[in-house]
């Protein structure tokens, strides 16, 4: 006989939790999506998706609201390793990874791939990731900068130099201005716009480029210097990341790789000028005042969750000194 379930009991059953914003929260439907990967053993991304959908909008949640969440799920979880994304048959599909521990404190651990048997391995709702905790050490576990790797500007210097680089983000920001020097393009000034006022609590709106008029820290009126900025595309509303010099009423511009070489080459240049981007840790929540590297992004989808707002991160403070000690020893 089938049972007839109200929308409450389903959420129940499903152990689904509601965030700030009414939505399922970001550790539920993790856990959900796990827990049939792993029991389809490899599962078509579609497949998975229909499924997170069917039984979130049976749980009461509208499809608008769905959508993005169970995508940005899944993301996190391929970007953190805690599944894989395959192809089989040429379709992508989604299996589960062998157990990684990674440690985070002395005996607090983030669990990836498959649980085991460890009674300890918690969901936290608002995290992607989940957590362990031990009475000692556990023998096999990652380290957090093991786990994450040298800071990723390093791939970017290495490009430019044309060979393997290890050297740090000064190094980087050097490169990035000898480079601009020697192969820039002329830009017309009035198709630049750029990020020109510093970081600081009175700034602390980063802005946008992409509005008919700029706002927070981007402005128009590029003056002399040396900046990160954007160049209009050929479609509307397209723009290309850039490294831009200024002298005068004459622009040179240098195209980077994508937005994410654009991220931590605002990092360099603040670094280089004894002017830092601004993050701040309170409360249990992790706020940046700039974009951040895809790098930070994926330290932070272990560490913890989304906040409320924008460039905002739920973490503990275990973990934000877990993420500090590799920010300070790498950048």
């Amino acid at each position: 006989m089938l049972e007839a379930l109200d929308q409450t009991t389903l959420r129940i059953r499903l152990g689904i939790e509601v965030d700030e914003a009414g939505l399922p929260s970001v550790g539920s439907v993790a856990a959900i999506a796990r827990a049939c990967i792993q029991a389809w053993r490899t599962a078509g991304r579609a497949r998975v998706t229909a499924y997170l959908n069917r039984q979130l909008l049976a749980a009461g949640f509208k499809e608008e609201q769905l959508r993005e969440r169970v995508s940005e799920v899944i993301d996190a979880l391929i970007d953190i390793g805690d599944v894989i994304a395959v192809r089989l048959d040429g379709k992508p599909s989604l299996v589960s990874s062998r157990q990684t521990l990674v440690r985070i404190a002395e005996t607090a651990y983030t669990v990836l791939g498959e649980g085991g048997d460890n009674p300890t391995i918690q969901q936290d709702p608002r995290r992607y990731a989940r957590g362990a905790a031990a009475g000692a050490e556990h023998p096999t576990a990652l380290g957090f900068s093991d786990w994450l790797g040298p800071a990723q500007f390093r791939l970017y210097l290495a490009r430019r130099l044309g060979g393997s680089a290890d050297g740090t983000i000064n190094e980087f920001w050097a490169t990035l201005q000898s480079t601009l020097r020697h192969q820039a393009s002329p830009l017309d000034l009035a198709r630049l716009r750029a990020v020109v006022a510093p970081p600081s609590a009175e700034a602390a709106f980063f802005g946008r480029h992409n509005l008919p008029a700029v706002t927070g820290r981007w402005t128009s009126d590029v003056p002399n210097g040396t900046w990160c900025g954007v160049r209009p595309g050929r479609n509307p509303n397209e723009w290309h990341p850039i490294l831009a010099h200024v002298e005068g009423s004459a622009a040179q511009a240098l195209d980077l790789y994508d937005w994410d070489e654009w991220a931590w080459a605002l990092l360099a240049r603040g670094l280089a000028l004894g002017a830092p981007e601004r993050s701040n840790f309170l409360n249990g929540v992790l706020a940046f005042e700039h974009p951040v590297p895809r790098q930070f992004t994926r330290a932070l989808r272990l560490l913890g969750g989304p906040g409320s707002k924008a460039w905002t991160w739920r973490i503990s403070e275990a973990a934000n000194r877990c993420f500090d000690a590799w920010r300070n020893a790498e950048i």
